[in-house]
């Protein structure tokens, strides 16, 4: 969804040098002879089904895509293989409004959706489009929403106060939204997620399409070419009383916020270098503490996907090697205060998985659950969100027994490619999703029904 993210936007824009086809669709800079990017690699032919062409050291090389479990959840690997959600906007696989029409009436001009579909006679609904609400849903408001916002995030309510990350050519900024549902970019940046150093060079960063709020701050991040990624987070005051921080986060490619504290899906985090899984920041005082809390397995594709529900659940995965496909897991909120008391990290695939059922490029919190755009790559390497799932995660009794992960809830479904789903965040208790078609871009509240 990161149409990164891009998140939802275009994510794939990540470059690190993963080999993968995450790291060509990101825009990864590694290749060279035979040749420079996937899109080179178009007079091979077709691939086979599941299967598509990258560039993998300077060689056209087919890679598998159809396998479930993209990297966390963007269409490129959070930052390993290609930019943490910047092939899809905030993980939903098509850019913020950049590979549907956003609004005027073509997908890129062309009269048809990506050319898979003629759009223009179809009817939409005015906030769904095309997309199909399942039982056990309702659609709330909804509010327009600018293509160069690829990430969103929201302040505890009763109001609930939006901030966005927008990208364009030339910066990655944190911007007011407004109050929901009266969303509206404000004029002036908050501040700039660049790092002093990175900053005459906006076009060789990578945006990573999250943005996460500790309740009184924001963090956003970023990586840029290499492997591991160099990668940098940015800590924003929104109430400007704070300069901004900018720390060392190698391959940073989402995150979630809770009470004081970030969690950092990523390589490392400030002086803490060891490897891939979560870090927490601890904000609550200066200076800011890292420490690792979950560990990954020791072979994996790259970081992936987070949310945080609200009964405090929090979900991770990690792309898996060679495939590249996302995985989950859910982890007790107590578990985390555990590692981050002993500094002893939670080891991953210990803990509950969630079955997914398929890829996925988008993961947020939806009440006492989590939210994931489910879907697959296509022989253009688009990542085509087929539905956005729920899955309850239940504690166990006494906090002694395991989580329960409940089975899959459709949302809504995608019946064609007319309406695209382009980033997943929360709004308290609900999920607010990005929606793209010929008219434009929105942002979609949708709530569990009574």
């Amino acid at each position: 969804m990161r149409t990164d993210m891009k998140r939802m936007g275009t994510k794939g824009q990540r470059a690190a040098l993963m080999g993968a086809l995450l790291a060509v669709v990101l825009g990864g800079t590694g290749c060279g002879e035979e040749c420079v990017d996937a899109f080179d690699c178009r007079d091979k032919g077709s691939p086979p089904e599941g299967r598509a062409w990258a560039c993998v050291e300077e060689t056209c090389t087919q890679v598998d895509v159809s396998t479930g479990g993209d990297d966390a959840g963007t269409d490129t690997d959070a930052g390993t293989g290609t930019d943490a959600g910047t092939n899809t906007d905030a993980g939903t696989n098509t850019d913020a409004g950049t590979g549907t029409d956003g609004g005027t009436g073509t997908d890129g001009g062309t009269g048809t959706d990506g050319g898979t579909a003629s759009c223009g006679p179809l009817p939409r609904e005015s906030v769904l489009g095309t997309l199909q609400l399942q039982t056990g849903f309702v659609v709330a408001e909804s509010a327009p929403l600018s293509t160069e916002v690829v990430a969103v995030v929201s302040t505890p309510g009763p109001t609930y106060s939006l901030f966005g990350l927008r990208q364009t050519a030339t910066g990655r900024d944190v911007f007011s939204l407004g109050t929901w549902p009266d969303v509206q970019l404000a004029d002036a940046a908050l501040d700039t997620v660049l790092a002093p150093a990175d900053r005459a060079n906006a076009a060789g960063t990578f945006p990573s399409y999250f943005l996460a709020h500790d309740g009184t701050r924001l963090l956003a991040g970023y990586t840029k070419s290499g492997f591991p990624a160099p990668g940098s987070v940015a800590v924003v005051d929104p109430a400007g009383r704070d300069a901004t921080d900018y720390l060392d986060a190698p391959d940073n490619y989402t995150a979630v916020g809770t009470t004081d504290a970030f969690l950092i899906n990523g390589g490392g985090l400030d002086t803490v270098s060891e490897g891939f899984g979560v870090y927490a920041l601890v904000t609550s005082a200066k200076p800011y503490a890292a420490v690792k809390v979950v560990d990954f397995p020791a072979q994996v594709g790259g970081s992936g996907f987070s949310a945080i529900a609200s009964n405090n659940i929090t979900v991770f995965g990690y792309s898996l090697p060679d495939t590249y496909v996302n995985v989950a897991h859910a982890v007790a909120y107590a578990k985390l205060g555990e590692a981050l008391a002993s500094r002893t990290p939670v080891v991953l695939t210990n803990e509950p998985k969630v079955d997914v059922g398929s890829n996925f490029n988008a993961a947020a919190g939806f009440g006492s659950g989590v939210a994931m755009a489910r879907g697959a790559y296509n022989a253009s390497f688009t990542f085509e969100v087929s539905d956005v799932s729920r899955f309850s995660l239940t504690p166990g009794l006494g906090g002694n027994q395991p989580i329960s992960v409940g089975t899959r809830e459709p949302v809504v479904t995608a019946t064609d490619a007319c309406t695209s789903v382009n980033l997943l965040s929360s709004l308290g208790s609900d999920l607010l999703v990005g929606v793209t078609d010929v008219n434009g871009r929105r942002l979609v509240r949708i709530q569990q029904a009574p």
